[in-house]
């Protein structure tokens, strides 16, 4: 199996978030139990680091900034 880069491992615990909420929304799962699978994304050691590189690289490599329009 490929290794995902940091981007795609943040967005499949989003994807994996909503697919949650949307079982809670059509009734397939309780609250208490979307409570649980949600922790379960976030307590990820895989999404935690992703996160983090995300946020150093962009600290490190600053993007330049758009000139805003003349009045």
């Amino acid at each position: 199996m490929a290794r995902l880069s940091h981007a795609e491992q943040i967005e499949q615990s989003y994807d994996l978030a909503m697919m949650a909420l949307a079982d809670y929304l059509t009734h397939e799962r309780d609250a208490e139990a979307t409570l649980k699978a949600l922790i379960r994304i976030l307590d990820r050691d895989a999404l935690r680091d992703a996160i983090t590189e995300v946020l150093v690289d962009a600290r490190v490599h600053l993007r330049p900034k758009v000139d805003a329009p003349a009045p």
